[in-house]
């Protein structure tokens, strides 16, 4: 196991707990939201809305991050998504489905805190560790069988005794973040110090720039992974369920040990590796989509998806210390920005061709791995010993 400080471990725990509850029921919640009428193009508009409420939250979740004690700002994130799965059992019509989105991805705004908080936890020698166990490891982990016991429970008891179980789980997930230790972050101690974009460096706007692009990159074909599956392979659910538990392993296996290579080797230079590997899952997806070779392409596509842990680690390198949550929190919103017009390409690709968005990413995918190994890495900024304090 890797050596992390206690606290990661306790959030790496909550994080898993919480994969699990959102797992339960997000592959089978579009089926959910058709059965209280929405059409596809209302199916779409959730979609949109889920994706701008939680970019719309990083501006107030970095202010937060740099102004608040960070354990309060987790604290509340994670409460807020406590009711989220019993508004989702008791809505009567899709529009009712609404609060519950508000709350779930408007919590996102503790992303600059957990992201603060990881980068305050680790020490330069194990960052880039410590960002893909707690994100990509944690994540995957809590995502191998919660989709297969979700839909089970949905077949067996409805569909509400699963959003019981995640409120559980939800639950649970919040009542161990409170065992985790405080963090302070600089502009608490320095408030006469206000944020001001001139304090990024030129480094910090060329790695934002780099991941946005990476981000439209791995946001590209994410939608439409499945409908290949339907269209192409001829794939039923239960496959398409297989493969996506079979990714799922693949981020539990490979991600520490990505992590592990880029705090040896160079973070900048491993997320090229990265790219490059996604960039061949794609074109190896679209020569051969055989069942049994495509479990070993989704294997390594799991351990690849490591390399958005690996962005937030990098940024941290080149951000502001006295304002890291700023700092996360523009990379986020720009990102995010990004991130939201890669599905509607990928659709319009795939009307044309279903292989298009597959080969756009692979394209992408190859030239951005080629800049990024190029990079000089990242200088990090050790954690502020002074801040923690393990009550």
């Amino acid at each position: 196991m890797p050596r992390l400080h206690r606290d990661l471990w306790v959030l790496f725990a909550s994080m898993l707990l919480f994969a699990m509850a959102m797992s339960l029921y997000s592959v089978i919640l579009p089926a959910h939201i058709r059965q209280l009428g929405a059409s596809a193009v209302e199916l779409g508009l959730l979609g949109s809305i889920a994706l701008a409420l939680s970019t719309a939250s990083a501006l107030p979740g970095g202010f937060m991050a740099d102004r608040f004690e960070r354990r309060k700002v987790l604290l509340v994130g994670w409460a807020m998504c406590i009711p989220v799965p019993l508004v989702f059992a008791y809505a009567t019509h899709w529009t009712g489905l609404i609060p519950g989105y508000f709350l779930l991805y408007f919590s996102m705004f503790c992303n600059s805190s957990v992201q603060s908080y990881i980068a305050d936890r680790s020490t330069p020698e194990n960052r880039s560790q410590a960002f893909t166990m707690v994100f990509a490891t944690a994540y995957s982990l809590g995502m191998v069988f919660a989709p297969a016991i979700g839909g089970f429970m949905a077949e067996s008891w409805g569909i509400t005794s699963v959003f019981w179980f995640s409120f559980v789980l939800y639950t649970a997930s919040t009542a161990v973040m409170l065992m985790i230790g405080r963090s302070y972050p600089e502009a608490v101690t320095d408030r006469s110090q206000r944020f001001s974009l001139r304090i990024l460096p030129r480094s910090y706007w060329r790695y934002v720039a780099l991941f946005s692009v990476g981000f439209f990159v791995t946001h590209l074909p994410h939608s439409f992974v499945t409908p290949f599956l339907q269209d192409v392979v001829g794939a039923d659910l239960f496959l398409i369920g297989m493969l996506g538990s079979v990714t799922a392993l693949g981020g539990v296996f490979l991600a520490p040990v990505v992590g592990k290579a880029a705090d040896r080797f160079g973070v900048t230079r491993v997320m090229g590796i990265g790219f490059v590997g996604l960039a061949l899952c794609y074109i190896l997806q679209v020569v051969n989509p055989v069942p049994v070779f495509l479990a070993l392409v989704f294997f390594a596509r799991g351990g690849a998806s490591a390399v958005q842990s690996l962005m937030s680690s990098a940024i941290s390198g080149v951000g502001a210390a006295r304002a890291m949550g700023m700092s996360f929190a523009i990379y986020n919103l720009l990102t995010g920005l990004v991130g939201t017009v890669a599905p509607y390409t990928a659709g319009w690709l795939y009307a044309k061709n279903v292989n298009a968005p597959f080969l756009l990413t692979a394209l992408l995918g190859t030239g951005l791995g080629v800049v990024l190994l190029l990079q000089k890495q990242p200088n990090y900024v050790p954690a502020a010993a002074e801040h923690i304090d393990g009550g």
